[in-house]
Parts: C-alpha cells; structure tokens; sequence
C-alpha cells in the first residue's frame, strides 16, 4: 500500500478500496487475514479515517471484508472471488473507473473551453 495518486480522478476512497483490493488479489491479506486498523490505513494513504471507513464499506459490501465489532475488518474472498461470482463487481467497478475518467475529461474540455478566445 502507498500513498494516493493526485493525477488519478477517482475519489480517495475508491482509490484505497481498489489498492486494498489488489493487496487481498495478491495474498498479501490472505482470507481470514485481520486487516490493519482504520487509523493505520488512514496514515499509510494520508486520508481522513472517514475515507477509509468509505473504502472498507465498499469492500463489506463487496463481500470481500467482514467486519466485527470491537474485533476488526478480516478478509472474507480472495478480490474478484465472491459469491455472486465477482463478474458485476468487477464490471460495476470498470464502469465506475471509465465514468469517473469521463468526468475528468469533461471538466478539462471545458476548462480549456473557457480559456479560448470568443469569436
């Protein structure tokens, strides 16, 4: 885990959802693995504690996390390996990504729109 990209359009919480994501896919959290506390991710990232209770959120609802009361957030599946197959999730997410890059775009057309000389 690292710290956030600046130039990456998504929100930070997806961001940290998807890097957690990729550190679950590649076994570095194995399933049952006990995932750092909020605060410690929230230090790695330099993020809010706020925007990690967001990313794990998403990956509870995912289904690749449970979290306990008073006991902490453990891996559940492997990423992409849910219940419901993962193949939406996997989609849900690449649609997420594509609209949030749109979006992106859009705001830098319209911004260099806005800088053109008026004819």
């Amino acid at each position: 885990m690292d710290k956030l990209n600046p130039d990456d359009p998504r929100p930070p919480y997806q961001q940290v959802a998807d890097a957690l994501r990729t550190a679950i896919g590649s076994g570095e959290y194995a399933v049952g693995a006990k995932l750092p506390g909020h605060s410690a991710v929230a230090e790695k990232f330099g993020v809010s504690v706020g925007t990690v209770k967001r990313a794990f959120a998403d990956l509870q609802r995912d289904r690749l996390i449970v979290t306990r009361q008073g006991q902490g957030s453990y891996v559940r599946a492997a990423a992409g390996v849910t219940d419901d197959g993962g193949e939406v999730t996997t989609l849900r997410r690449a649609l997420e990504d594509m609209a949030a890059r749109i979006a992106e775009i859009e705001r830098q057309l319209a911004d260099i729109q806005g800088r053109l000389p008026s004819q």
